[in-house]
């Protein structure tokens, strides 16, 4: 690899991780938790520091993003903050921040890779995408917000109160915030988000009801959602999924590339 593309790729990686961070900090306002998120971002050296004191057991929200090895030196001061919130956090690896002292000196403090996520990106473009005469899709606005938050509750198997539903109500609607509902005739079947951050978006959250997994729900809900990215002029989409996965061939069939596939360090 010549250093102009290491250098592409890494600008690539930078742009991933700073619409993921903004995407993980929304998040944690939408949040449809009984407790309110309580996310805090703090820098030492190269590294963010995501801190939840309010979501202790949650690796999303307590998360070391670019820890490497000019910080090697720093890694007892980064635990330290964490242990007098008694939280044990992940360290969120990039491929470019890896290599044997790091993971000698994460492996040193008891930590293991775990898992691991592909990053993708693509440049969405105005045209015709495939459409699923039996799906229908619909856009998440004030008219049915109200759904589209009780369907998230019965995707998790939670109960969700009327009067958090007031409060994040408005999250789900925003312009930076686009929703949308898959239909097969009058049955809701499934969901899917486009995140906007300045002129790139994320697509996540998609979910489909079991017994109407393989009807193509999801194939429909990201076309939708490519075509309607496009028509906002957004230059880049971005999404990530599981390495292997029905999703990850999804995603690469419909033009998306692969970036990076971080590692997520953490303990037992």
């Amino acid at each position: 690899m010549t250093s102009e593309n290491k250098q592409n790729v890494l600008s690539a990686v930078d742009s991933i991780n700073e619409m993921e961070l903004a995407l993980t900090a929304f998040n944690s306002k939408r949040a449809l938790s009984p407790v309110d998120k309580n996310l805090q971002l703090k820098n030492i050296g190269d590294c963010i520091l995501l801190i939840d004191s309010n979501s202790p057991s949650s690796i999303y929200y307590n998360r070391i993003k670019g820890f490497g090895l000019n910080d090697l030196d720093k890694i007892d001061e980064i635990l330290a903050i964490y242990d007098s919130e008694q939280i044990t956090p992940c360290f969120d690896m990039t491929p470019n921040n890896i290599n044997i002292e790091v993971s000698k000196s994460l492996m040193s403090k008891g930590f293991h890779c775990a898992e691991q996520l592909v990053f993708l990106e693509m440049e969405p473009k105005i045209g015709e995408y495939e459409h699923n005469d039996e799906v229908k899709l619909v856009k998440v606005t004030k008219e049915n917000v109200v759904e589209f938050l009780q369907l998230i509750a019965r995707s998790n198997e939670m109960e969700i109160e009327d009067e958090l539903i007031e409060r994040k109500a408005a999250y789900f609607v925003g312009p930076f915030f686009q929703n949308f509902i898959a239909y097969i005739g009058q049955e809701a079947v499934g969901m899917g988000s486009l995140f906007i951050h300045g002129e790139k978006g994320y697509i996540a959250n998609d979910f489909t009801f079991p017994l109407y997994r393989g009807k193509g729900v999801q194939k429909a809900l990201l076309h939708h959602r490519i075509k309607v990215a496009g028509e906002m002029g957004l230059t880049k989409i971005f999404t990530d999924v599981e390495f292997g996965s029905a999703s990850h061939n999804n995603m690469l069939k419909v033009g998306f590339r692969t970036v990076f596939i971080n590692s997520f360090w953490m303990k037992e």
